[in-house]
């Protein structure tokens, strides 16, 4: 059996529309125009109505009855028969729902006719409402015995129908339904995307319940808040979900939404309406920060930062105060990693109190402004919260890149005429985070209520002048030893790191969570990091001094070019090293080694070379040589006036010396 054209279809088909204007709307229509006619056409459902069948009494709106054209109402047996049926009444109704949004996008651009407009609007949605409610009446009706459809497809229909609904009475203003509609639409797409809320969904599943949170977060939430604020003041502070099970009126949502949902858990919290949020407002009424208190009255602000203090304590128990041998020996790298859970649920926090300021400030509600100025105290206290891990974490990564850093610079013990270029790229990579650091800082500053607090004014003045000192000690390690800009960047880190006062990061705590946050930034080493910076300076002046005194001497050299005496003549004596009447070190002139023009009057000596040691047994020499032809002529002569006679064989001459011996 085909798939039917219910709830999940439809808001594929208006994501892939792209609705933003009157333009897209009208073309989705047709598109909607085309759809039904082609279904109709393969259900082979007629629209022509003869004048008899107009007269009788059916479940169609009222306005199709005298029509000369009406929308087929499937029955029981036909939807039984095929489920496509019921895309005739959804997909009719959808295309009334897009007329209204674009005659409501019109007169957004165009206030030209807007009373005409708004009848039009209303008229288009009531007509919408018609279609989509006449297919819910049959397929809950137990008398019709439609048993075809799922709960699933049936909690669509709910839900879609009660959008619908909820849309024609905000329109109409009228806030009693709106939000009673706007609360079963909240139950359907809640128990919607719990359907899907299992380990082994698929990407088509998780696709639907994304499209499904989208139209629950971006349409129903806000609409549901807003209809019930209008119908009384103090559901300002609720939950979204408590307000949708307070003004849930009577309808089988509940017992479709138990029947589909895969969480359980999520499901009983659902129908139940308490959720963290309204457990987090009574377990946290208050938040303290400083010597500040406010009250909260926000549940999904509540929610959030009960959420961001467990991150927090796990933050606690991996990173910054571990327990265990396999935190202990966690690497700087996994280190930073565990951070991200903390900072993304302070920030979710901190953007949950900006959207509560916001909605306060533009309420009209009596006692605002003290609303406001509680705010803006959690707001500091989620913000200086955020930032706080921010720095923590920034400190991790720069730690490894400093370990990372000494161990290169301790290749290199000798002073560098040049940086390398993976020296310079740490460098620059832990400048950055110090720069980060200091921006992070003057953040906090910058806090509503920091500036009125001294103690934290000045603890946070000594904590930027501590990092600018790191940052300019890292900076100077980017410049060869002997140079003069590493000389005058560990001179300013040394003159900052003696500026930081001390007493002043120590600030006097008497609430626990303050102490934990400034545990987590406050918490820095000044006398070592004095010590290091001190011993950096002076390595770094020595080795300038070094060099000062070379260049003072090659440049000396240069001046006394020609008048020293030769370095074969003083190789014994200290005047080849230092000067006499200065008592500077002096540079050897390699141009003056040796006297080459008494080199020229001397005669080389003969001296043999070691091959000869050799060779020398089996070298001719020119007297030998003539001895040993003149024997070898007279026996020639010998030997051819006697005749030959036999002759015994005479044994072979061996040649005697330890070449042949061997």
């Amino acid at each position: 059996m085909a798939h039917p054209v219910l709830l999940d279809q439809l808001l594929r088909e208006r994501t892939a529309a792209l609705l933003q204007s009157a333009t897209d709307y009208r073309r989705y229509a047709r598109h909607l125009s085309s759809r039904l006619h082609r279904l109709r056409k393969t259900l082979k459902v007629r629209r022509r109505v003869p004048a008899k069948a107009r007269k009788s009494t059916s479940a169609v709106p009222a306005d199709t009855l005298t029509s000369k054209y009406k929308t087929h109402v499937p029955s029981a047996p036909e939807l039984n028969t095929d489920k496509r049926f019921a895309g005739i009444l959804l997909l009719a109704a959808e295309r009334a729902w897009a007329h209204a949004m674009e005659s409501k996008a019109t007169m957004e651009n165009n206030a030209a006719g807007a009373p005409e407009r708004k009848r039009h609007i209303l008229s288009r949605l009531e007509k919408a409402r018609k279609y989509a409610a006449a297919l819910q009446s049959i397929l809950l009706d137990d008398n019709m015995s439609v048993t075809s459809f799922t709960d699933y497809e049936k909690l669509q229909v709910v839900t879609y129908v009660s959008v619908i609904m909820a849309t024609g009475d905000l329109e109409s203003r009228n806030y009693e339904k709106a939000v009673a509609s706007f609360a079963v639409a909240y139950t359907g797409l809640s128990g919607l995307v719990l359907n899907f809320s299992t380990t082994d969904a698929s990407d088509d599943d998780n696709d639907m319940a994304d499209l499904y949170r989208d139209l629950l977060s971006s349409t129903v939430e806000p609409a549901l808040k807003f209809s019930a604020i209008q119908v009384d003041s103090s559901s300002r502070s609720v939950a979204v979900l408590a307000l949708a099970r307070k003004y849930l009126p009577t309808s089988p949502v509940d017992k479709l939404v138990s029947s589909v949902a895969k969480d359980e858990t999520k499901a009983k919290e659902l129908l139940s309406g308490k959720s963290e949020a309204v457990e987090a407002l009574s377990t946290m009424p208050t938040i303290r920060w400083r010597s500040h208190t406010a009250q909260l009255r926000d549940a999904s602000v509540a929610a959030a930062i009960l959420a961001a203090r467990t991150a927090d304590d796990t933050l606690l128990s991996d990173v910054l105060s571990p327990s265990g041998d396999a935190a202990k020996n966690l690497s700087s790298r996994d280190k930073a990693l565990r951070f991200d859970p903390a900072l993304l649920a302070w920030q979710d926090a901190v953007d949950a109190v900006h959207d509560a300021i916001a909605e306060v400030t533009n309420s009209s509600i009596d006692g605002a402004q003290e609303r406001i100025q509680e705010l803006y105290i959690v707001s500091t206290y989620a913000n200086y919260n955020l930032i706080s891990r921010r720095i923590a974490r920034d400190n991790v990564l720069a730690s490894q890149l400093r370990s990372t850093l000494n161990k290169k610079q301790k290749k290199e013990s000798t002073p560098r005429s040049a940086v390398s270029k993976s020296v310079a790229g740490n460098v620059r990579a832990i400048t950055g985070i110090y720069d980060s650091i200091l921006q992070s800082i003057s953040q906090i500053v910058e806090l509503p209520g920091v500036a009125a607090d001294e103690a934290l004014s000045n603890a946070l003045s000594s904590l930027q002048k501590y990092y600018t000192s790191l940052r300019l000690g890292i900076a100077a390690a980017g410049y060869p030893q002997a140079s003069v800009d590493a000389s005058i960047y560990w001179k300013k880190a040394v003159d900052e790191i003696n500026d930081v006062d001390e007493i002043a990061l120590n600030l006097d705590l008497d609430d626990t969570e303050d102490d934990y946050n400034t545990k987590i930034l406050f918490t820095v080493d000044v006398p070592g990091t004095r010590k290091l910076l001190t011993s950096g300076a002076a390595t770094s002046q020595s080795y300038s001094e070094q060099a000062k005194i070379s260049e003072e001497a090659i440049l000396e050299a240069q001046r006394n070019k020609g008048s020293q005496p030769f370095v074969i003549d003083t190789l014994t004596s200290a005047a080849m090293w230092i000067d006499q009447q200065t008592g500077k070190t002096k540079v050897v002139d390699m141009e003056r080694l040796v006297d080459l023009e008494s080199m020229a009057r001397l005669t080389p000596v003969p001296a043999k070379p070691v091959f000869f040691d050799t060779a020398f047994n089996f070298i001719g020499y020119e007297d030998g040589i003539e001895k040993e032809a003149t024997a070898s002529a007279a026996a020639a002569a010998n030997a051819s006036s006697e005749p030959e006679t036999p002759t015994a064989a005479q044994p072979e001459e061996k040649k005697a010396g330890w070449f042949w011996r061997r």
